[in-house]
């Protein structure tokens, strides 16, 4: 029985979809929710501290679900939450030395096996991949609204 069918468009869905499991799994996996690996994803890759409005804004994710994750992050002493001077209303999400631990065994792990893989590419398949899916982003924006 063949994995895809033959409409192209069903196939590209069900590859993102395939992709979405890969790291769907590796969360599992390591006891994270998607979320919360996104979220310690990207405070492992970034220099700075990110804003739950900033994290929302990047990786797309309703402030609800983010929210949640982020209790429970805070809960398993992965994650900080530190006041901004003179924002009553915002806070940094840093990373506590237990969520560098994490940060370290599983996240920089993933981000390794990512570079791996996108590396395995050559460098006009790795610059037509991010145009061509950035140009369907955009359209498929603009056709849906």
């Amino acid at each position: 029985m063949e994995k895809y069918c033959s409409d192209p468009l069903a196939v590209f869905n069900q590859l993102y979809k395939e992709m979405d499991e890969i790291y769907h799994l590796y969360a599992k996996r390591h006891g994270l929710s998607d979320t919360a690996l996104w979220m310690l994803y990207s405070l492992c890759q970034s220099d700075t501290a990110h804003t739950q409005r900033e994290f929302c804004a990047t990786w797309h994710y309703p402030p609800q679900t983010t929210n949640s994750a982020l209790k429970n992050l805070e809960n398993q002493g992965l994650i900080a939450l530190k006041p901004i001077p003179g924002n009553q209303k915002n806070k940094w999400i840093v990373l506590t030395p237990k969520g560098e631990e994490t940060a370290q065994t599983v996240i920089l792990p993933l981000i390794h096996a990512e570079q791996r893989a996108f590396q395995d590419l050559t460098g006009e398949e790795r610059d037509a991949l991010l145009a061509l899916t950035r140009k369907y982003v955009e359209h498929l924006r603009g056709q849906v609204g």
